[in-house]
């Protein structure tokens, strides 16, 4: 049985006031700053679990929606997993922060935001995302994400990527049936801002997910779907932030509306 997530066991720290705007040129201590401003004292939005790396600590956060009545589906949203992708970190802070704000658009979620899922290492280069899962590296970052992705009983996992060497805005999908029925219809929004790769959904070939750290979840329980949110390099800053926003708000509502669907059946 899932275990339901009381927000009386989060921890919150920092001093409340109005959610500033997320500012493209804002460091990373400032965007930390943006999403410690919205946690202090709200109902829905929290510290999760930290990992401590050369003396930092990286902190994660959790945002539960309104309950429907059921059991909230649990999503993951990773950032900057390679290199220092500011702007997969800027679109995850803007998500949550502007979820705190309207949660009723993340009615039955939890969604556990890690917007600096893979920080830089002074001591040296980081492990590469896509390839040391499951493979005992010993790395805190790597093991921290084995635990959480094995332990939070997810749903699904979004991993988020900006500027990326693409000519569109593109999503790579484990799951056709997520890939028809959620990802098609929350192109619609994004390619106002975007536009869009030539093939703008793109499923991942079984092959290569052996490969991939993030399709290759088979073993973790209740099997998750995974998806990859690419962003291309030519477009400006905000117009990429905005489209992961959009798209992942969108996201939310068509796989709830799947879920009802498939529940009701």
């Amino acid at each position: 049985m899932r275990t339901v997530l009381p927000i009386s066991n989060f921890e919150v720290v920092a001093s409340k006031s109005v959610p500033p705007q997320v500012n493209p040129v804002e460091s990373s201590d400032e965007l930390w700053s943006s999403l410690e401003l919205a946690s202090d004292g709200s109902p829905n939005l929290a510290k999760w679990r930290s990992v401590s790396v050369e003396g930092r600590v990286i902190p994660s956060y959790v945002l539960i929606g309104p309950r429907g009545g059921s059991v909230p589906i649990r999503l993951a949203l990773l950032g900057c997993t390679g290199g220092d992708d500011l702007l997969s970190t800027t679109a995850i802070v803007k998500l949550l922060v502007e979820l705190d704000l309207a949660p009723l658009l993340a009615q039955d979620f939890a969604l556990f935001g890690y917007p600096i899922a893979n920080p830089h290492r002074n001591s040296g280069s980081a492990p590469d995302f896509e390839t040391q899962f499951w493979r005992e590296v010993d790395d805190p970052v790597i093991r921290f994400f084995e635990r959480e992705l094995a332990g939070n009983e997810l749903d699904g996992v979004i991993v988020i990527k900006g500027n990326e060497p693409i000519s569109g805005f593109q999503i790579q999908v484990s799951s056709r049936v997520i890939a028809t029925e959620v990802l098609w219809p929350a192109l619609e929004l994004a390619q106002r801002l975007v536009p869009l790769a030539s093939e703008p959904i793109q499923l991942y070939p079984q092959l290569q997910r052996r490969e991939n750290a993030f399709f290759s979840l088979d073993h973790v329980r209740p099997k998750p779907f995974s998806l990859v949110i690419r962003t291309p390099a030519n477009v400006p800053f905000e117009n990429q932030v905005s489209a992961v926003a959009f798209s992942i708000k969108q996201i939310l509502h068509h796989y709830r509306a799947l879920v009802g669907h498939a529940d009701s059946l």
